[in-house]
Order: C-alpha cells, then structure tokens, then sequence
C-alpha cells in the first residue's frame, strides 16, 4: 500500500537566550552508549509517512515514540503533559524561534535526564518541552508521538535505517561491513546537521548542483528553495505541514531527474515552501534545500555521523514513480482512539476541491466501509490507490451528511 503525505514537521529552530551551561555529572559524560557489549544493536521502528519513529524512556516514563530527526539538535518533548505526570523538572526558559516572523514561543528546558532505548542509554540529557498545543504530532500520524529526536542520538553512532523491514541497526563503531553495491558519500556535519552534494535537473534539461541537507524528518523528496522554481515550470499549490509558526504552504513540481552520486532518480518531486517562512526572527534563512523520506525510502541506508559518510543501497522501492497526493486531501486522526479522521486541508484546484470538500468535513465511511473502524494508515491508503480510481465517502459536515466520489488524477 503506497503512502504518500507531503508534510515536514521540524522546519524549526531553537535559540536559547540567556540559558545556563550544560550541567552534567562527574561521573560519566553526556551521551548515548551501549549497555551490552555487541558490535551493534537491532532496534524495531515504525515507518510511517517516510518517517522513523522509535521507542524510548525519559527516566521513570513508560515507552514513549519519538521521531528521528536529522535536521534538529536537541531532543523534542511535543507533549508536555508527559513532563508533569513523571516530575521532570524544567531548569530554566528558553525561546523557540519558528521559520516564519510569527513563531517566537517560550518553552522549557529539561536537563540532566536519563534516556533509555533498547540495549543503549544516554545520559545527562537536555530536553526541551514545548508548551501545550503547539504541536500534536499524534493527530498526523494516528497514534501517540511524543517528540522528535536528532544529532543527539546520531552524533554517537553510525545508524543503518532499513525502511522496507521497519529496523534501526545501531553499531558501536564505523567497523561495519559496507554491502555490496552501496555507495558511499562524502556527509559534512555542519552545525550538528548532515549535507551532501547531489545534481538535479529541470524538465528544460538545466542542471544544478546543491548542496542539500539529509532530513529523516521530512517525509517529501526534496524541498528547494524558491530561486530553483524555473526547474520545474509545471507546479501545483501544494500543503507542505505545519510547525509552531503554523501552517507551512508553497508549491510543488517535478524535475527530470536527481543525481546522488551513481544513482539517478526519475522525475522526483519537489516542493517550494513559501518565502515568507524561510525567515528566522526577520532574518532570510539562506539554504539550498532539503532530502526526505521521499527519497530515503528508496535505499538502505547508513547515516554515519562520526565519520561523515552516507552509505546509500537501492532496495526494491527504488524505482517506484513519484506520485503527488492525487485527491488533494490532507487528513488528521482525531479522539482519544485516534479513528475519527477530519479533513485538514483541501489543495486547490484539486479533484477534492473541484467536488466542493471543505476543510473540517469528518470522513463517516469510505468506500463503504466506516472510517472508524480503519486507521489512518488504511483510510489514507484508499486515497493513494491508481490515478483514475474512484473513491466514494460520506462526509459529516455540521449536522448534515455528504456523499462524494472522486476520481484520483495526477496534476503534474
């Protein structure tokens, strides 16, 4: 079941004003390390919208899922009520600058925390908590999510993600074998973030070469700035997600290839977000772009930290075409099941929009079958299936029921 969302959640950065230095114990330095004395650790994950999530303890919690996350530093708690019911004290205030002149938010700083993953613990750990109602992971993804993870956990180890088996492979040391038929890729960390260099080219056969930063927590193929629009004349206004300076618009197109070393990928998307929320605190964020899952999830690959090399293998999705999100429906999992699925967002132009579906209309059934009984997982497989398919839903809207079929078609 092909799933494709077009959301990026972590287009944010943190700026800590005034905060007191890292307080951390005599006795041992901060940081992840192994427990047990392997080679490396085989750690489950859920794949979900080209995003990893693990499980993970915060001192006396129970399990918790965090998203792993290249693009930020320190570690996320989105759900704040999780702070007050395990007594994690918060030591001092900091700010949270949003992308977008409207995202300045006050948030807690939690230090000197234990997190425990399977076979491996970090010690003397930051965490910052965002306040209540900034962010709700869980609605976008159907199931709890409690925050986001990042260099962190990466900066210790080399970390193998295996998409199509759902793994994490964690090794001790960069003395793993190097398959067969893997490339690997000169990484640069800069400012605790991986960049590599790659090649793409427009439908009018103009090539660039970028230099864009390996993103985890993006699940499209590629974001770009909004100077590289002339590569893809064709696009379409496009819902990219939501972060704490809210909703994250732009517009999204397809290139005739991207080049990643030997690898040539076929009229990948890519999406433009809009300039206005490319600005931190009134100052343009100047970046080429961005890889996501969209892309990732076509190989096994090794994101190697220490010694600054990304080791990329195709895997059987490699040569999956790139679709758009035929229906123009975004949807969210509301309740406390998280099985009452209410329409978010609505692209223009789109076989939804020209049927006169509304942001806020609740999906009752689809396809005759109730929507309460499906996940968010299965309801937005139904909306992913082959163009020119039909879907019937019935819609709550207000007190009134609406019955509506759409014909899945690629705009682009």
């Amino acid at each position: 079941m092909r799933l494709i969302k077009t959301f990026v959640f972590f287009l944010f950065a943190a700026l800590q004003l005034n905060s007191l230095p890292a307080k951390t114990s005599e006795e041992r330095p901060q940081g992840f390390s192994f427990d047990v004395n392997y080679r490396s650790l085989r750690v489950p994950v859920t794949i979900t919208h080209n995003l990893v999530v693990v499980t993970m303890r915060i001192n006396n919690s129970p399990q918790l899922n965090f998203i792993l996350d290249t693009g930020v530093n320190t570690t996320i708690l989105t759900e704040p009520l999780v702070a007050f019911a395990f007594d994690l004290n918060i030591d001092e205030l900091i700010y949270v600058v949003g992308l977008g002149n409207e995202g300045i938010i006050e948030a807690g700083m939690s230090r000197n925390l234990t997190f425990y993953m399977p076979g491996i613990t970090g010690h003397n750990m930051n965490l910052i908590v965002l306040p209540e109602g900034i962010l709700s992971f869980s609605e976008i993804f159907g199931f709890p999510v409690h925050g986001i993870i990042g260099y962190d956990f990466f900066k210790e180890f080399p970390i193998q993600v295996n998409y199509r088996r759902e793994f994490i492979r964690i090794y001790r040391n960069p003395t793993y074998r190097v398959r067969r038929r893997s490339r690997v890729i000169p990484m640069n960390i800069e400012n605790n973030k991986p960049y590599i260099d790659v090649s793409v080219e427009g439908v009018n056969s103009k090539i660039d070469s970028l230099r864009l930063l390996v993103d985890l927590g993006a699940t499209s193929p590629l974001f770009l700035n909004r100077r590289y629009r002339d590569l893809t004349p064709d696009r379409i206004p496009s819902y990219l997600g939501k972060g704490i300076s809210g909703e994250l618009k732009g517009e999204t197109g397809r290139l005739k290839k991207i080049t990643i070393d030997e690898f040539e990928l076929k009229e990948p998307l890519a999406s433009y977000p809009q300039e206005e929320f490319l600005t931190v605190a009134n100052l343009q964020f100047d970046w080429e772009g961005i890889i996501g899952g969209g892309i990732l999830n076509r190989f096994h690959v090794i994101i190697d930290y220490p010694s600054e090399k990304l080791i990329l293998r195709r895997n059987p999705q490699y040569n999956t075409p790139f679709q758009t999100n035929m229906s123009g429906i975004e949807i969210i999992a509301k309740g406390i099941a998280f099985n009452n699925y209410v329409i978010n967002h609505v692209r223009e132009n789109s076989v939804a929009w020209e049927q006169g579906i509304l942001p806020g209309d609740e999906i009752i059934r689809i396809d005759n079958e109730p929507a309460s009984r499906l996940t968010l997982e299965e309801v937005i497989g139904y909306l992913n299936q082959n163009e020119g398919t039909t879907i019937r839903m019935e819609l709550l809207r207000g007190d009134h029921i609406y019955r509506k079929a759409i014909r899945l078609r690629e705009d682009i």
